[in-house]
């Protein structure tokens, strides 16, 4: 992982969060804007995926490998799966699912940090 690279993540992923609460409290659908937005989420945040992933193929091991795999993975997940379902569903509802899908990458994201900058005991 690059941290800067992660800090970009959580603020993006941030800015994202705040964006689908206020589209979902304004009761208006996310707009384009917002889904491209979340889809630059989800580039940088599958740039960062693939740089760790790649990373620990190569040997790098950090503390937790399995669950930093997890991590890795399993946040490749999130921005898609809401992006569908706020553009097949357009209600306000929508936008608290793009929150709650970024606001969860920004949680995993600032997990992997501690797991890969963890010093092992």
């Amino acid at each position: 992982m690059i941290p800067g690279l992660a800090y970009a993540v959580i603020a993006l992923a941030a800015a994202a969060g705040i964006w689908g609460l206020l589209t979902a409290v304004l009761d208006k659908p996310p707009g384009k804007a917002q889904l491209l937005f979340a889809a630059l989420v989800w580039l940088v945040t599958a740039a960062q995926s693939v740089i760790g992933l790649v990373r620990v193929a190569t040997g790098f091991r950090p503390v937790e490998t399995a669950t930093t795999i997890g991590y890795l993975v399993g946040v490749l997940f999130l921005i898609p799966l809401a992006w569908f379902w706020a553009n097949t569903e357009r209600t306000r509802w929508s936008g608290v699912v793009l929150a709650v899908a970024a606001l969860s990458v920004l949680a995993m994201t600032l997990r992997l940090l501690g797991l890969w900058t963890a010093v092992p005991a």
